[in-house]
């Protein structure tokens, strides 16, 4: 395996109101894995985390937790994941050991299996962590791993000449001397598809899908072993993407790199990728084998996704979701999609906020005649919601019953009861998605997928 990662974070700091701090959790708890001479895509809405992770994975930006294993054999990654997934067991074991304890703490032989088994781990990470890695071990590595930013306009240093800029890897890394940096450079812009005697110019001097040849050059001149391409054709008119991506078929061919392809064109994935991952709200939602995941999604976002993009040939019916993609510094409860979900349920992560202010348009809107304006609603805590002005707890639950089909969030009321005058209305508790093995092969984060769920037994896959 050229790259896996393992609970990969990014949280960036925020400082709100009266100087007080918080964070954004742009990327949280992602795996993902590239195998050698592999192209995989990464695809989602803008905002959903992929240039972070992408970045986070050859440590331009420092994760905030995780693991990142580089050029690992299979054999060792098999036994660091079998060794995971036993350590998560153990965690949650002693989670509901010190739930039950009256000193709220597990036992100390689950307390001490689970110091054993994080050792364990941590000899098995150890010699292919990115993130144990010394400045100078990093600089070493970086021959290795290379980027392609998003935008050849600003990813190219205006003072410096074209040899100079391709030649600042081979020059920071120590990959070659200052004679050779130069010589390869000029092999270099000829690779790409443009003139040596282009050598002298300046990155103004040239078009857009130029400067993405030049940008393109200065990643593979230290050979490395993985690129990670953020939206290298996105700035580029249609002809030019053509050109670009057959570039970047021949040099994997030629230089056996293996690639993360980040992307919002789902047709250069098609073209482009062996393996794709979805993303949303900082979450991978599904990811598997390019043509199951584009042409038989299963995450309802996927399926929303995919919805969107046109087929000659074929008609569509198009997934229209509800609401915009939610605030990463206080994000959704439990499944961070479920507030948009065309199909989320009970267990999804509905809170009482979210209940009462659904419950609220349907009462004093849809159902006015019944209930008049003088109701009002509140949270009494993340479970529970109370309304006042009205003990009818019967014809309450009448409405859920015929709303709830349309209203998703009120499939998480447990109960409605009268209690002094009120209604008083208890939500289910909610239950975070994993991800979890379906029968293809693919991995879904969806609770539709757990174990059980659909009279199946997926398993749950390492994290």
């Amino acid at each position: 395996m050229m790259i896996a990662a393992y609970g990969l974070s990014k949280y960036f700091p925020v400082r709100g109101a009266f100087r007080a701090r918080t964070t954004l959790k742009a990327v949280d708890d992602a795996q993902l894995r590239i195998g050698k001479e592999q192209i995989v895509g990464l695809v989602g809405e803008s905002g959903s985390g992929k240039s972070t992770l992408g970045r986070c994975l050859i440590r331009l930006l420092e994760p905030t937790k995780g693991d990142v294993l580089f050029d690992v054999p299979d054999e060792r990654l098999a036994e660091y994941e079998r060794v995971r997934a036993a350590l998560l067991e153990l965690e949650t074991r002693g989670v509901e050991e010190a739930q039950k304890a009256a000193d709220g703490a597990p036992s100390a032989d689950v307390g001490a299996e689970i110091e054993a088994t994080n050792a364990r781990l941590g000899g098995l990470a150890e010699p292919f962590s990115l993130l144990s890695k010394s400045r100078a071990q990093m600089r070493e590595l970086r021959r290795n791993m290379n980027i392609v930013f998003q935008d050849p306009y600003s990813s190219l240093n205006p003072r410096l000449k074209l040899t100079d800029i391709i030649s600042e890897p081979m020059l920071s890394t120590h990959y070659c001397t200052r004679d050779e940096a130069a010589q390869r450079s000029r092999e270099l812009l000829r690779e790409v598809g443009l003139p040596e005697f282009f050598e002298d110019r300046y990155p103004h001097e040239l078009s857009g899908g130029q400067r993405q040849r030049v940008a393109i050059a200065r990643a593979i001149s230290t050979k490395p072993k993985l690129l990670v391409l953020d939206e290298p054709t996105s700035a580029l008119d249609v002809s030019v993407q053509a050109q670009i991506l057959n570039m970047l078929r021949e040099l994997r061919n030629k230089y056996s790199i293996s690639m993360l392809l980040i992307t919002h064109n789902i047709a250069v994935v098609a073209y482009l990728a062996d393996k794709v991952y979805v993303m949303y709200a900082g979450k991978v939602m599904e990811w598997g084998d390019k043509v199951k995941v584009l042409r038989e999604p299963e995450h309802p976002y996927t399926k929303a996704l995919m919805s969107a993009v046109p087929i000659a040939g074929e008609k569509r019916t198009r997934v229209i979701l509800r609401g915009d993609p939610p605030n990463l510094i206080e994000p959704p409860l439990a499944c961070r999609f479920h507030p948009r979900c065309p199909v989320a349920f009970d267990i999804c992560g509905w809170t009482a906020d979210e209940v009462a202010e659904d419950l609220a348009y349907l009462l004093k809107g849809k159902h006015f005649a019944t209930f008049g304006d003088a109701l009002h609603l509140e949270a009494e805590s993340d479970r529970t919601l109370v309304i006042q002005g009205t003990s009818e707890a019967r014809k309450v639950q009448e409405v859920v019953e015929q709303e709830k089909d349309d209203t998703r969030s009120l499939t998480g009321i447990a109960s409605v009861t009268s209690s002094e005058g009120r209604v008083v209305i208890t939500l289910r508790a909610p239950m975070d998605p994993a991800m979890y093995r379906i029968p293809d092969g693919r991995e879904v984060n969806c609770l539709l997928f757990r174990p059980g769920a659909r009279g199946a037994a997926p398993q749950p896959a390492p994290k």
